[in-house]
């Protein structure tokens, strides 16, 4: 059952919302008014001497999947109402779900279906007559904000990963668990977790992400890069000869030292955007030493024009790309959201990386 206070703020929210139309006059809330259409709450008012009910339906999670359930099951109830007794007798029914938060999804969904809908954060959508009220809020509630951060956490990120790799592919638990090297408790969350956004499905041979634009780019606007302990030095090597110097030396397997090439230097090798004059990496401890052996790594006061940022999270290793033999760099996603979160410039070659491996982002 739904928490009474919920349900007691939500009705009173839609209330509230009602009274600031002009011209309305609240005759009657009537809460869980007949058990057989579930509704948790109908509002009875008159709008210029017209009688008119807001039939409620309150979700306390405002998540895609609970809302478009919501919907189908207001729908039905509604059309249940419709047919007992005489019709032409009651008033005309305005559905709205109403929820502590509805994200930019959910209330698309609400609008597809021409409900009206209002959170308790401040989005709100009411129509019907000539009224039309609309409110939108910019932020997330600090809640929302923290569940979708903990949702890009680097074990579940590499899970992530995996699905966006292979858009073409449907996954059992069990084998999404061995490719991402994750547990089956923590593939379940995530599966759990986009289901309730409706960025996957159920088929008969598994799980199957469906909106992978929506998650790369809610991904990426949640992004945080890399932990790790950042080493700046100088090398007098560029170009084709540092290239050589590094090939066979870099490596993505735990059989040895660990160290790929990222942001820009990962970008020169999946889709070349111009150069740049430092050259990045990520290294373990041992692949720290590898890369400064290799490339003669020297101290610089100023002037560095190599990075390597030595990395806790082993599962940027696992999924790196190997563009050309010998050569190991982050993934196309990783890289993508590395350089999509940097400058202006960082941007630019984002999008361009996203061009020739991502023709699905719109």
């Amino acid at each position: 059952m739904k928490a009474i206070e919920i349900v007691k703020n939500a009705v009173g929210a839609a209330r509230d919302l009602l009274g600031g139309v002009p011209h309305v006059t609240i005759e009657s809330v009537e809460c869980e008014p007949n058990p057989d259409y579930r509704f948790d709450a109908v509002i009875g008012f008159t709008h210029k001497s017209k009688a008119l009910a807001l039939v409620v339906e309150v979700k306390a999670n405002g998540a895609p999947r609970f809302v478009r359930s919501a919907v189908l099951q207001l729908e039905s109830g509604m059309a249940r109402l419709k047919r007992s007794g005489n019709a032409d007798a009651k008033p005309r029914l305005i559905p709205m779900i109403v929820s502590p938060y509805l994200s930019p999804e959910s209330r698309a969904i609400c609008d597809d279906h021409k409900f009206a809908y209002l959170d308790l954060f401040g989005n709100a959508k009411l129509a019907f007559d000539a009224v039309y009220v609309e409110r939108a809020v910019a932020q997330r509630p600090v809640s929302e904000t923290r569940a979708l951060r903990s949702f890009f956490t680097p074990r579940a990120a590499a899970i992530l990963r995996v699905l966006l790799r292979d858009l073409d592919r449907s996954w059992r638990v069990a084998d999404l668990a061995a490719q991402a090297n994750a547990s089956f408790g923590h593939v379940s969350n995530v599966r759990k977790a986009l289901l309730d956004r409706e960025w996957l499905e159920v088929r008969d041979d598994g799980i199957a992400l469906v909106q992978p634009d929506v998650l790369l780019k809610t991904w990426r606007e949640n992004y945080r890069s890399p932990v790790g302990k950042t080493i700046e030095g100088y090398t007098y090597l560029h170009g084709k000869q540092l290239e050589e110097r590094l090939r066979g030396r870099l490596n993505s397997s735990s059989d040895g030292p660990r160290a790929i090439y990222s942001l820009h230097s990962a970008a020169h090798w999946l889709a070349p955007f111009g150069r740049t004059a430092a050259h990045s990496f990520y290294v373990d401890e041992p692949g720290s030493d590898a890369v400064k052996e290799a490339i003669e790594l020297t101290y610089a006061a100023r002037g560095a024009n190599v990075v390597l940022q030595v990395l806790s999270d082993e599962s940027l290793f696992e999924d790196a790309s190997e563009p050309a033999p010998g050569v190991f760099c982050t993934s196309p996603i990783v890289t993508y959201l590395d350089l999509w979160n940097g400058n202006e410039r960082d941007r630019e070659a984002a999008d361009h990386l996203a061009d020739e491996f991502f023709s699905w982002l719109n």
